[in-house]
């Protein structure tokens, strides 16, 4: 992580030969005016003007070099600055957008929701047994399961319209442009993409929640992660404790 995040550093600090640049010219600065005072004492008389010209022309190039640093560096900042947000965005585990990124988003989803009339689902999906996959053979194992079923998601995203999230450490969010029917189908798809690519045959449990167009985003979350844990726990009725 620390390479990434140190490049565009690297990459900002000025080659030697683009240092060489400036200090050219500025000797230049320095020895133009010695030269021509030189020659015209001895040989060539009136060289005065012609030295303002070169002087003009080095100032000028000074000046030239100086914005395109100031330019570049203001690239290689905002690249820098970019980066740094998309990182703090994605999950690094599986790539896809952590919990912050999902809670943004989802407000955005929310207000195009509204605005264009379409529906909006959220599913929420739990891997089944997870700490007991990571107590018997490892979080190596655990993390596997984790990156495959963010695999899984990322492949079924339709572009513009849906999205994945990671939301916990087990917890996964789609943000779904669909009404429920359609949003169970893809829970359904989904869990069963992910018991035939799953390293250690795990499972999934979902819950689907769609948007009323009144409540509100903390409301919607929760909503849909009870109905996930409804269905993970039947016999509970309601989310554990």
């Amino acid at each position: 992580m620390t390479e990434p995040l140190l490049a565009p550093l690297v990459r900002s600090r000025p080659r030697r030969r683009m240092l060489m640049l400036p200090a050219v010219l500025l000797g230049l600065l320095v020895l133009v005016p010695w030269a021509l005072a030189y020659f015209e004492s001895r040989w060539v008389p009136n060289l005065r003007h012609f030295g303002l010209v070169i002087d003009s022309v080095i100032t000028t190039l000074l000046g030239v070099w100086i914005i395109t640093m100031i330019r570049r560096e203001q690239e290689t900042t905002l690249h820098h600055v970019h980066d740094l947000e998309q990182l703090s965005l994605t999950d690094s585990l599986t790539g896809l957008g952590n919990r912050r990124a999902f809670e943004r988003d989802l407000e955005v989803a929310l207000k195009r929701a509204e605005r264009t009339a379409e529906p909006l689902a959220l599913l929420y999906l739990d891997v089944d047994g997870l700490k007991r996959l990571n107590d018997r053979r490892g979080h190596v194992a655990g993390d596997e399961t984790l990156r495959s079923l963010g695999a899984v998601l990322r492949s079924s995203l339709r572009i513009g319209s849906d999205a994945a999230y990671r939301v916990g450490g087990d917890e996964f969010v789609m943000v779904l442009t669909s009404d429920a029917s359609h949003a169970e189908a893809i829970a359904e798809r989904l869990a069963e993409r992910f018991r035939e690519r799953s390293p250690h045959q795990s499972r999934v449990s979902s819950g689907v929640v769609v948007w009323d167009g009144e409540a509100r985003l903390q409301q919607l979350i929760e909503e849909a992660d009870t109905r996930m844990y409804r269905r993970k726990y039947p016999d509970l009725g309601v989310a554990p404790a």
